[in-house]
């Protein structure tokens, strides 16, 4: 489904306004994009690609933009660079951090950063693989991360509800029972497109290098 159609589909649910309008609809159908991103390794996100510039003097530098989760690769003039999971474990296997010099050696990710050792005494470019955030949907296009599957389409219709009807009956006596049916909808769409996305992992890799195994299977 395109962006209009997945509109259509939550109005039509709903039912109610002010929930009956693009504009009151699309903020929700992107944060079910969100959350279903947040949650899972969806394979058209798999691409993200950017680069940073160290600094002389200094051992961290910001992560590009479009960075979201799971780093996978990182490489300075076409040689791999140790990837650690946290900087806690890069301490540990390392020895510490230190702003000792030398090549760029490993990295690891911190709330935002990019962490990296040894501190090169020039300036130096990072190449990083990653997955990357979505692209927020717009009138007319399509979503971001899974494009073409159903559960994926049906995992932001369910999730887009919940958090409306949430809203709807906040405050109700009783059951939200429009919210708890959609929760668990979304959570069965989740279940089936996160078997899929494993699937995906590992029939298609799509690795930018195949010396190291694919990290986007768990």
């Amino acid at each position: 489904m395109n962006t209009d159609e997945l509109i259509e589909q939550v109005i039509d649910i709903v039912n109610m306004p002010p929930y009956d309008s693009a504009d009151s609809v699309l903020p929700f159908i992107n944060g079910a994009q969100r959350r279903i991103a947040d949650a899972l390794l969806l394979p058209d996100l798999k691409d993200g690609f950017g680069t940073v510039l160290t600094t002389v003097g200094g051992m961290e530098a910001d992560l590009p933009a479009e960075y979201h989760k799971n780093l996978f690769m990182a490489r300075v003039a076409g040689a791999d660079m140790d990837i650690f999971t946290d900087v806690v474990s890069m301490s540990r296997i390392r020895g510490g951090i230190s702003l000792d010099t030398g090549d760029v050696e490993a990295v690891a990710t911190k709330r935002g950063a990019i962490i990296y050792q040894a501190v090169p005494l020039a300036a130096t470019t990072i190449e990083l693989y990653f997955y990357r955030l979505p692209v927020a949907m717009v009138e007319g296009g399509y979503p971001d991360g899974a494009n073409g599957n159903d559960d994926f389409d049906w995992a932001i219709i369910h999730g887009a509800c919940e958090k409306i009807f949430a809203r709807i009956e906040d405050g109700m006596e009783g059951s939200k029972v429009n919210t708890a049916y959609h929760h668990e909808m979304f959570v069965e769409k989740m279940d089936i497109l996160d078997a899929y996305c494993v699937q995906q992992g590992i029939e298609h890799p799509n690795r930018p290098s195949t010396k190291l195994s694919w990290l986007g299977v768990r």
